[in-house]
């Protein structure tokens, strides 16, 4: 081969090499620009950024790879994110207090409840300080002694008209459980839980006291009785009718409790049907004929023209009003008299027993609904009262979806207002 040969493969070479590097450059150059124009886009939060992958060699490597780590990325933050949505769906849904807080007590997470609890309202709460969060100074030292302690710790707190029960659990590493790094603060609502319990614990112990009356007083009487032969007939027959009263105001006790009891757990299944309001009324009255001739009292009741009808249950109905009819008698004058009204209009009934009697002192009408409340025991008990005639008359109001307003002076009478709301007979079958 001559030297003139050997120079032009050399020259040849030469070119083809120079072609080839400016096509590698020219492809290096629209890689590099398609990567900078997708990096541009994930930094805007463009995860689906991809790059042309149809290069060849390395570079279409290289632009597959990085298809698939962006792809990855995508999915993994949307995971995160579908996680998050449902992680502050559920705290949402929970109506107690939930707070998350580091183990330099920033705040992580917080639910609506907890902004409540702590009177906090902003939309910005992540990362800040909790003492920064929680304005009152008795739950936020509460909260943090627990935390302090750095196990898991619970304790009540009263704060105002609201009882709170808060747990504090700690966080801990799934690979070191002796490394604290944070807490979850529970914080619940007791309030309506400890009221109910007060009021089971004061039933228990009123109908305890009540029964134990009557029981104490027949049982002596018996014992009396049984060892003293010689009683003569005269105060034998005073002895037994003592135990007679006691026996029926024993019974009338345990019939109010059997009542009430019914009354709350049977909310559900009621039977409704219409209800003649009068005939129910007039019925409660030929019931208490006799106590009104012993006392001398006068009844006045007009039926209005046209007939009213209820929803209602009828024995849920006269024993509402047959109870109020009765307290009206017992509390009122001797030759006073006992008023029954009926009133309605295109949305409500009202139905109201007033007297003239010995009426309820101001401080006492929020609470003669309660039950064993009593404004005058002695004469409560006189009267033969049991203490649940009231609540029970509030109980039927509520569960008959009405409400009841008390009017009353002293030495001038009371008036109990009951409202109903409005069905018309054929409405109500």
């Amino acid at each position: 081969m001559t030297m003139e040969t050997i120079m032009n493969v050399l020259v040849f070479l030469l070119a083809a090499a120079t072609i080839l590097m400016g096509k590698y450059t020219l492809s290096l150059r629209r890689y590099v620009k398609e990567l900078g124009k997708a990096y541009d886009e994930v930094t805007k939060g463009n995860y689906m950024a991809q790059i042309n992958s149809s290069f060849s060699g390395d570079l279409g490597k290289a632009g597959k790879s990085f298809n698939l780590m962006t792809k990855e990325i995508y999915d993994n933050i949307e995971t995160l994110k579908d996680r998050n949505s449902k992680l502050k769906a559920i705290l949402k849904s929970i109506s107690n207090g939930i707070v998350a807080i580091d183990k330099e007590q920033n705040v992580l997470l917080m639910n609506k409840a907890a902004k409540n609890i702590f009177d906090y309202h902003e939309t910005d709460y992540e990362g800040r300080p909790f003492e920064m969060i929680v304005k009152d100074q008795r739950l936020l030292l509460c909260i943090l002694d627990l935390f302090h302690k750095r196990e898991r710790a619970h304790t009540q707190l009263h704060l105002g008209t609201v009882d709170y029960k808060i747990n504090v659990d700690p966080i801990r590493l799934d690979d070191n459980d002796k490394i604290v790094i944070g807490a979850i603060v529970n914080i619940e609502d007791i309030t309506e839980r400890i009221k109910l319990e007060t009021i089971r614990s004061d039933f228990v112990a009123n109908v305890t006291h009540e029964l134990k009356t009557p029981l104490t007083s027949i049982n002596g009487f018996v014992e009396t009785l049984k060892s003293n032969a010689g009683i003569n007939k005269a105060m034998r027959t005073k002895f037994l009718d003592i135990i007679e009263v006691e026996s029926n105001r024993l019974q009338r006790l345990i019939d109010d409790i059997l009542i009430l009891s019914f009354i709350e757990g049977n909310k559900s299944h009621y039977s409704n049907e219409p209800v003649n309001l009068a005939d129910i009324i007039n019925e409660c009255i030929n019931l208490v004929s006799e106590t009104i001739k012993d006392k001398n009292v006068t009844i006045e009741f007009s039926p209005m023209d046209n007939e009213i009808y209820l929803k209602s249950n009828p024995d849920l109905m006269k024993q509402l009003i047959l109870n109020l009819i009765d307290n009206a008698i017992k509390y009122s004058k001797e030759e006073g008299f006992v008023r029954l009204t009926m009133l309605e209009d295109s949305k409500k009934v009202l139905f109201s027993v007033e007297d003239d009697g010995i009426g309820i002192p101001s401080e006492d009408i929020d609470r003669i609904f309660e039950r064993f409340y009593r404004v005058d025991k002695a004469r409560s008990k006189k009267v033969g009262g049991t203490g649940l005639g009231l609540a029970i008359v509030k109980h039927i109001v509520l569960n008959l979806n009405g409400n009841i307003k008390v009017h009353s002076e002293l030495n001038k009478g009371s008036k109990f207002i009951i409202e109903f709301p409005k069905n018309d007979k054929d409405d109500s079958k």
